[in-house]
């Protein structure tokens, strides 16, 4: 069935999210994706103290995600107490490196288990 064509979809069609179907009946609104380019310039305006509604009213970005993209930028120029996204794939990388030695560990002490 096609999705346009349903009308409890269309106010989803009008503010131009795109939607897919999980059960018949029930739309699912899939969140759009923005360029790197309008996320740092948006991000660069909100930390500088552009309000997020004046923001929300030129772009028609939900507020919620400008809040989240504030709070994210916020982090990264250490202004607020939390992991930076650079510092995040950093610490991920670590963390999987870390893994991969305790699984080797444990491996290794199973051999030695085995031989006594």
């Amino acid at each position: 069935m096609d999705p346009t064509r349903s009308p409890h979809c269309a106010p989803l069609l009008r503010t131009g999210r795109r939607i897919c179907r999980r059960r018949p009946g029930r739309p699912v609104t899939v969140p759009k994706s923005y360029s790197q380019s309008l996320h740092r310039q948006l991000s660069a305006w909100l930390c500088s103290g552009e309000p997020v509604a004046e923001i929300t009213s030129e772009t028609d970005i939900s507020p919620a995600t400008l809040f989240r993209w504030k709070a994210q930028a916020l982090m990264d120029a250490r202004v607020r107490d939390r992991v930076s996204s650079t510092d995040a794939d950093e610490l991920a990388g670590r963390i999987a490196r870390l893994e991969a030695a305790l699984v080797l560990t444990h491996a290794a002490c199973a051999l030695f288990d085995e031989g006594t």
